[in-house]
């Protein structure tokens, strides 16, 4: 893989983390950048190894999967969280490592994405 491969995926998430949009989604403002940095370096690397046992357009499919399921994590943990007026801990790991994991996916999902487009 080359290092344009991730180089759309780095670019968006740079986006992200310069907007807060993350904390305009639903993220504690408080961590809200912090999870796009840990997820993007996750992601990136999740992608990188993935790719030399994957086809790309499988891992593509997984991602797209994984980054609903990540979102969905977190915005349900959220909502558990805020219901128990911030006394039930799991559903707070759930809004955070929930956040982090759909960073994940998603800059694995934009470089498969680019992948894909790139054998094409």
């Amino acid at each position: 893989m080359r290092l344009t491969t991730l180089l759309p995926a780095a670019l968006l998430l740079a986006l992200v983390w310069a907007t807060d949009l993350t904390a305009i989604l639903g993220a504690h403002p408080w961590w809200s950048g912090k999870v796009v940095l840990i997820g993007a370096a996750l992601g990136l690397a999740l992608v990188w190894l993935a790719s030399r046992r994957i086809a790309a357009l499988p891992l593509t499919l997984t991602f797209l999967v994984a980054t609903g399921l990540a979102g969905a994590a977190a915005v349900l943990g959220k909502r558990a969280f805020v219901a128990s007026f911030g006394d039930n801990a799991l559903a707070g790991q759930f809004w955070f490592f929930g956040w982090i994991a759909t960073m994940a996916a998603l800059a694995a999902l934009v470089t498969a994405l680019t992948l894909v487009i790139q054998r094409r």
